[in-house]
């Protein structure tokens, strides 16, 4: 490829993503100043992005658009959530995960065993029955077809951390202490049960104008803040963190629902009732 080419397919590239990204036609100072970089070497595809995404146009075009974008920010956010709040842990059972799995969400630490639990693919939801678990060819990492909330194949203390990733709110109230309890019998002594779920007293804001119910057709329960803590800490857990997960500032305090709050709220806070999903990590109390 000659060098005038290759300066062509750059150019060609960068305006692609400069028109995917801003949703318009490159303008000429934009083209010219892209030019430069190309020309001097100074290129880079990852940075162009990042730029462009860190731009106040591309924030003004997400708070033009805010329902469409809300769900890819949502994910944004938990992805950080699991690389920042997770802790490290060697042995680790992903509960009903299916969609978005532990392995999958880049939790950032080496572990030597994984296994997921989540219902076989025709007992799922219509929407949940393609997904895949992770890296299938891991040694390291395994799928179990069963419940959540029955773990009987497991025995007392086999696990150091138990994730519930977004699904404690898709079995009813009596399966989740059920679960939370199997959690606390498979974890070892001094073990994790993390979790995030939807935050109730957003999502009743939420869906209040739609006429009520829950934020997804799979929902059984949504919790409250405190209903969760006291669920987590009857079930023999102490709590170590609490989060709020998609910070909701203008939601909280007006009692209407905002979806510009996914754009420009936190994707962490301190408190669990500002966010639209709530995290709490619940350790089993060392012997």
């Amino acid at each position: 490829m000659s060098s005038s080419e290759r300066t062509a397919r750059l150019l060609g590239e960068a305006r692609e993503l400069f028109e995917g990204v801003l949703g318009r036609s490159m303008d000429e100072a934009a083209k010219a100043g892209l030019e430069r970089r190309v020309n001097s070497g100074d290129y880079d595809a990852l940075a162009l992005v990042a730029e462009l995404i860190g731009s106040s146009e591309f924030t003004n075009r997400l708070l033009a658009h805010p329902i469409s974008a809300h769900l890819g920010l949502i994910n944004r956010a938990r992805q950080i959530m699991i690389r920042r709040l997770l802790p490290p842990a060697a042995r680790i059972v992903d509960l009903g995960g299916i969609n978005s799995p532990l392995v999958d969400m880049g939790y950032p630490y080496p572990f030597s065993r994984m296994v997921m639990v989540d219902l076989d693919a025709g007992d799922r939801h219509p929407m949940y029955r393609s997904a895949t678990f992770g890296t299938r060819d891991s040694p390291s990492i395994s799928m179990h077809a069963g419940d959540m909330t029955r773990l009987d194949a497991f025995p007392d203390s086999s696990f150091d951390l138990a994730w519930s990733g977004q699904s404690i709110e898709h079995v009813d109230a009596e399966a989740g202490a059920r679960m939370c309890r199997e959690v606390h019998r498979v974890l070892a002594s001094g073990g994790f049960f993390c979790l995030d779920t939807p935050n109730r007293s957003i999502t009743s804001i939420h869906t209040r104008d739609v006429g009520g119910g829950f934020v997804h057709p799979e929902h059984r329960h949504e919790y409250r803040v405190d209903e969760l803590r006291r669920l987590l800490v009857d079930t023999g857990f102490e709590i170590t963190d609490e989060r709020g997960i998609c910070e909701m500032p203008a939601t909280r305090t007006s009692g209407v629902f905002r979806y510009d709050d996914f754009v420009l709220g936190n994707p962490i806070v301190e408190d669990p009732e500002d966010g639209y999903i709530m995290y709490f990590a619940a350790r089993k109390r060392p012997l």
